[in-house]
């Protein structure tokens, strides 16, 4: 098995500034060994920008001395010392700089190897699994309507129009310690891993994530396709997608026709 990766990231409609960043390492040509990283920052002036810059540059960094890494305790100790490295970094800058007090990010990470994908997220930043039939969220929300979601006292339709549905439990670089939660996924060919920022999940809905992914030829199209949707349907924020596009490898007799 092989895989294709391709990130976009956009302002939005409504945006003068882009405060999301993203970040990808690896997988040269087609191998299963590589890392992505996705943030979208928050903080007044240019601050999110800032924490979200600082913590693809810091995540990306650390792992990628270890990208060959496939001992599975090794690879969660590498991505906890990232994300606290990350932390840190933000965290005190935020601290030394007035104007960029209180500045944090959401954090999505997908270190993959030939066995399976490692995913960790703090914030609303996701990760899905997309196939032809199916689209599946493979990471929850740390979010104020994702805890009223899970205690049942309103439903997903009802948190995509809550007041609150901004408003994030849990983020990079506020305090001095974070935690991250882990998943792991063994993907098979003609599946596509999706990390994004929620100007993708607000603006478009989950099927139809599911209906343009299965739809586009190529990680590059389904990617820009996605973009183009959010900003079609209102653009109100920044919009980032990374596509992790798994599939067969290429016999030798059908790579000579």
């Amino acid at each position: 098995m092989i895989i294709k990766v391709c990130g976009l990231s956009h302002v939005g409609k409504r945006r003068e500034l882009n405060e999301d960043s993203f970040g990808v390492y690896g997988f040269e040509d087609g191998r299963l060994s590589g890392v992505c990283v996705l943030a979208d920052g928050m903080g007044g002036h240019n601050a999110g920008e800032v924490a979200s810059a600082m913590a693809v540059e810091a995540v990306v960094n650390e792992l990628k001395e270890d990208i060959s890494e496939k001992e599975s305790n090794q690879i969660s100790h590498n991505i906890m010392a990232a994300i606290d490295y990350a932390n840190s970094n933000i965290y005190e800058k935020s601290l030394k700089n007035p104007e960029q007090a209180g500045m944090g990010t959401t954090l999505v990470v997908a270190y993959v190897t030939d066995e399976f994908v490692r995913i960790a997220n703090i914030g609303d930043s996701r990760a899905y699994v997309v196939s032809d039939k199916k689209i599946c969220r493979i990471t929850v929300d740390h979010s104020v309507v994702e805890e009223l979601v899970q205690r049942g006292s309103i439903t997903r339709e009802e948190a995509r129009r809550h007041p609150d549905k901004n408003i994030i439990t849990r983020a990079l670089g506020t305090d001095l310690f974070v935690e991250a939660d882990y998943y792991d996924y063994v993907p098979t060919a003609g599946e596509t891993i999706l990390l994004c920022s929620d100007g993708l999940t607000e603006m478009v809905d989950e099927e139809e994530i599911r209906d343009i992914v299965s739809n586009a030829e190529n990680e590059s199209l389904a990617v820009q396709s996605l973009v183009e949707k959010a900003n079609e349907n209102g653009g109100v924020d920044n919009v980032t997608v990374v596509a992790l596009r798994f599939a067969e490898e290429a016999k030798a007799d059908d790579a000579d026709r």
